[in-house]
């Protein structure tokens, strides 16, 4: 039995959209401070270099959530020719193996982005223009792989449940 209400409800949405509200989130406010500094160039002979530093932060992270939003919404290079002649069951069971494929690659890249991240904090790098700490736009891949990781897990548990013939 599952627990019914708002906040479940509100999980459930935010599970299913919660890449693409940030992504969306994102491009409207880079979109927004763009609109700014165009207007401060053209209309007041003004630029402003932290504008295009916040910019270019927030498409690195939306370049990093992209693969986790793909992920929820099924969207991967296949072998379409392939598996489109499987009967459903064996479908999900390639499917499994993909995930499975994906989920051991970003588990990999995981140590990796962290240390990354981890040179940033220790070396209290700032950036140019705001002069925040770096850390946090080096934080976008160990935060997006994990994030990919749990969306990998939920797949193959999905493909799983269809298997055994339930719901996912």
């Amino acid at each position: 039995m599952e627990p019914k209400g708002e906040g479940m409800k509100a999980l459930k949405w935010l599970n299913k959209n919660f890449e693409e509200f940030i992504m969306v989130s994102f491009l409207m406010i880079m979109t927004l401070i763009m609109g700014i500094q165009i207007c401060a160039r053209y209309l007041f002979n003004n630029s402003m270099a932290w504008t295009e530093e916040i910019t270019r932060y927030l498409f690195v992270w939306s370049g990093f959530l992209s693969i986790s939003f793909c992920m929820t919404k099924g969207i991967a290079i296949r072998l379409e020719q392939v598996t489109s002649k499987l009967k459903p069951k064996m479908h999900a069971a390639a499917n499994i193996i993909v995930h499975m494929s994906e989920l051991i690659f970003f588990a990999y890249l995981i140590p990796f982005s962290w240390s990354y991240m981890m040179k940033a904090v220790e070396s209290g790098q700032l950036s140019t223009a705001c002069e925040m700490p770096m850390y946090i736009v080096q934080a976008a891949p160990f935060v997006c792989f994990v994030l990919v990781c749990l969306r990998a897990v939920q797949q193959i548990w999905g493909e799983i449940q269809m298997i055994r013939g339930k719901e996912a």
